[in-house]
Parts: C-alpha cells; structure tokens; sequence
C-alpha cells in the first residue's frame, strides 16, 4: 500500500494580512494626495487674491498720478499721516465711492470685496498742505508720498484678516 502524502492546496487568493497591508498603503498615499491638493488649492486661492488686490492698488496710484501732486493740498493733519484720507484723488473733488466716515473705499471684484484705502504721508506742510520735504546736497526738494493699502478677508470698520500696501511718490 502506497502512502499518499497530502498535496498542498492552491493559493488562488489573498490573504487577509495582503488585503489589509495593500488597504494602509493606498490609504496613506491617498491621505498625502488630499493634503497636498488642499495646500495647493488655499496657495492658488491666495494668489488670486493677492493679484485682484495688486491690480486694485496699481489701478489707485493711477488715480492718484491722475490728481496729480496739487490734489492733495487741502488736507488736514488728522487726515494724513498715520490716519487714512477721507476720500481720494483730490480735495477739491471728493470720490462719491469714498466711505468718507471710514476712509475708505469698498471695491468688489470677481465677487470678493476689497477695501481700499490710502496714506498722504508727510514730514512738513504749508497750511493744509501736507509734504515730504528732503535736501540733498543743498538742494531743497518736495513729493507727495503716498500709500495705498487694499485689504480684503474678514473686513471690519478698520481691520482685516490680508492686506497688500503700495507706495508711490509724486514730486512738486
């Protein structure tokens, strides 16, 4: 009699270990898949808006260029300085768009709004007339020196959660 020894069965499947380790693995690359498109998601959403608000400040110094240096003069101290203009461009002929209250001016774009605002800053004045005034050499001269800040993200009446300032200057 012939001694028969028993045959290994086949391995046609998985088993549950495979299964489970295969699960982890797929599971970890997916999570680090996710989170790395979240991050470049919020970076492309903050660059967007990092573009609107230079645009919007690009676009304000062309204003202020427009008004030229003598549209300023009429300005108070408290209007100026560290204090935010009550309206822009020009004195003489407030912008209607202007929160005169707040000093600023709410812009929407793409559907976000941005706040924009701006700074007549000064070391001398004549008057209500407030200037940067600098020697050099011996040579006394005078520029208007402005700021123009756009905020936007959580706005409040003078706060906000991301702001982006851009300054100019426009000589006498």
């Amino acid at each position: 009699m012939r001694h028969k020894m028993p045959q290994r069965a086949s391995r046609a499947g998985f088993t549950l270990v495979e299964v489970g380790v295969a699960i982890f693995i797929v599971t970890i690359v997916a999570l680090a898949g996710f989170a790395y498109y979240g991050t470049a998601r919020m970076s492309e959403i903050n660059e967007w808006h990092e573009q609107n608000a230079l645009f919007q400040c690009e676009r304000e110094v062309e204003s202020w260029h427009a008004a030229g240096y003598t549209g300023l003069a009429g300005f108070t101290a408290g209007q100026s300085g560290a204090n935010y203009l009550p309206y822009g461009y020009s004195y003489s002929s407030p912008d209607a768009a202007w929160n005169q209250a707040n000093r600023y001016k709410d812009v929407t774009l793409d559907g976000f709004t941005y706040r924009v605002r701006a700074q007549n800053q000064y070391n001398a004045n004549s008057g209500d007339d407030y200037f940067v005034q600098a020697s050099w050499s011996g040579i006394t001269y005078y520029y208007r020196q402005i700021n123009v800040v756009v905020q936007w993200g959580d706005l409040t009446a003078s706060t906000s959660a991301f702001e982006m300032n851009l300054e100019t200057r426009m000589a006498r």
